[in-house]
């Protein structure tokens, strides 16, 4: 006999379901908090929280002095703390000569590194996603390598894989030396008036991600929220995406609402409050010059994704 979902758990599967959908159509703000309970839903939250997380910071944060961090390598523990497998690159980056498989986490990190390790595996069920520590890795001739890395627990995962270790760098972004003060002066100013305005650009593409359920506000307005003019806001962000801030928007409400036509039995007059659009006529016909069939007629090709 199939066990009976409960309300709490379905309210849980659509948050989960609320922050992929949030995710698919550009917005990288949504969080999940975790329940408590440490079960695979908590794993796959913490996990979505994370890659929102990552995206967000590699994409629409600055990025002090230059650096930003880079994926290393990982590996793999079984709940008994035994290395179970790692990242192709593992072995040439802490210079292992021999095969480190079904071997205690103690015999590749410091005394101090494995206590660490074990004590943010049981403090971290209460923290929506990782924070980088530093741990120390033995290598062949016993000297230490250290890096900032992220240990996360991989609950409701196979046995062999109960945990895992990511190892990250940070590289220097600077790229030319200055070879004569007054150019490279003014060099570096044009670079960094480039970087900020990128920076604002992608702010304002997230606001307007994020804001998919509300009309947009006029440009003055957008300006204004992010600190700039309106003739540079739209110059600017037509130069970098290649279309109109009204337009922009206009495309991904209308992609929201088909993603959610496609993957959801919801009423579409609902799905049209969901994408900001108070007249149906409106969002109908919009729909139509994007994709060709009105919202009801796209549902009933698409019916086949519909579960």
């Amino acid at each position: 006999m199939k066990k009976e979902i409960s309300n709490e758990e379905k309210m849980r599967f659509n948050s989960l379901y609320q922050q992929i959908i949030e995710i698919a159509c550009g917005n990288f703000m949504f969080r999940q908090e975790p329940s408590g309970r440490r079960d695979p839903l908590d794993t796959v939250a913490v996990l979505l929280n994370m890659m929102s997380e990552e995206i967000y910071n590699s994409c629409f944060k600055p990025q002090q002095r230059g650096e930003h961090p880079e994926f290393h390598f990982s590996i793999f523990l079984d709940k008994n703390y035994h290395i179970t497998s790692y990242t192709y690159e593992t072995p040439k980056i802490l210079k292992w000569d021999e095969k480190k498989i079904d071997r205690p986490v103690s015999e590749i990190l410091s005394n101090n590194s494995v206590t660490i390790l074990k004590e943010e595996l049981e403090s971290n069920g209460e923290k929506p996603y990782q924070r980088l520590i530093s741990l120390d890795f033995i290598t062949e001739n016993k000297s230490l390598y250290r890096a900032p890395c992220t240990i996360q627990k991989m609950t409701g995962i196979n046995s062999d894989c109960s945990y895992v270790i990511t190892a990250f760098r940070f590289g220097n972004k600077e790229e030319e030396d200055e070879k004569d003060s007054n150019t490279a002066r003014s060099s570096k100013s044009e670079k960094k008036e480039s970087a900020a305005t990128k920076i604002l650009l992608k702010q304002v593409r997230l606001y307007i991600l994020r804001n998919l359920h509300t009309e947009l506000p006029s440009l003055k307005e957008l300006g204004l929220i992010h600190r700039t003019n309106k003739t540079k806001l739209k110059e600017e962000f037509k130069k970098m995406y290649g279309t109109t801030i009204p337009r922009f928007h206009m495309k991904k409400r209308l992609e929201k609402g088909a993603l959610l036509i496609r993957s959801t039995e919801l009423p579409i007059s609902i799905i049209m409050q969901k994408c900001g659009f108070k007249d149906h006529s409106h969002f109908s016909k919009n729909f139509k010059l994007q994709y060709g069939q009105t919202p009801s007629q796209y549902r009933i090709k698409n019916a086949w994704s519909i579960q």
